[in-house]
């Protein structure tokens, strides 16, 4: 082959891949990843229904205490971005492009708080953590043992949970487990069903500290 012919082939090859490599930068593929957060009752009021309140909203007897959450205890295999769907009692798995916008324990430590206020009808619940001055009357203490969606889109919620008073004694403790059906190829569905089960949960303590209190 003649070595200038040679050299002008070789040049043009490479003018046309860099055009390639050009043309893909432009037009870059669609990043496939979705993300996802927890509804609170300000964010939904639908959902005072799951948390056994008025569909049309309202709170119960509104609380001149001060209300606590502390940070909520989540099992390892939860902490993390990517969404988990339980296939079997021991087997999981997690999704490649389904994550949760925000660490899913923080989302559901401050969802809680929300939810709490709301139901309680005071805007005196904190979040842990919290100044000496600020010390409150009840502190609510959350430790979740699942929280996923099956194979079929319903959402699981089970936890422990204890109400505290301004001490630091327990005033009662107690399970909770909560189920809420959604349709199984949808993602979004899945984790409106789960703020569901969180709202329930929120109705339980909440009715606890209005027994407490009064």
């Amino acid at each position: 082959m003649n070595p200038k012919r040679g050299s002008r082939v070789a040049v043009a090859a490479l003018v046309a891949s860099s055009a390639l490599l050009a043309a893909c930068s432009l037009n870059p593929k669609e990043d496939p990843t979705r993300y996802y957060v927890l509804s609170s009752l300000m964010d939904e009021p639908g959902l005072l229904e799951a948390g056994g309140l008025p569909a049309e909203g309202g709170a119960g007897s509104a609380i001149h205490l001060r209300v606590g959450v502390r940070p909520v205890s989540f099992p390892s295999y939860l902490k993390r971005s990517r969404m988990v769907t339980r296939l079997a009692s021991n087997e999981l798995k997690y999704m490649e492009t389904e994550r949760w916008g925000e660490p899913l324990e923080e989302a559901f430590h401050y969802t809680l708080g929300v939810n709490l206020g709301v139901m309680l009808g005071t805007d005196d619940v904190i979040l842990h953590p919290w100044y000496a001055t600020e010390k409150p009357d009840y502190a609510v203490m959350v430790d979740v043992v699942r929280f996923e969606r099956d194979q079929q889109g319903a959402a699981h919620l089970v936890v422990r949970w204890e109400l505290r008073d301004a001490e630091g004694e327990v005033i009662t403790s107690d399970g909770f487990t909560a189920e809420e059906d959604a349709e199984p190829s949808s993602i979004r569905e899945s984790v409106r069903a789960q703020s569901r089960t969180v709202a329930a949960l929120s109705g339980q303590i909440a009715e606890a500290i209005q027994k407490a209190a009064s």
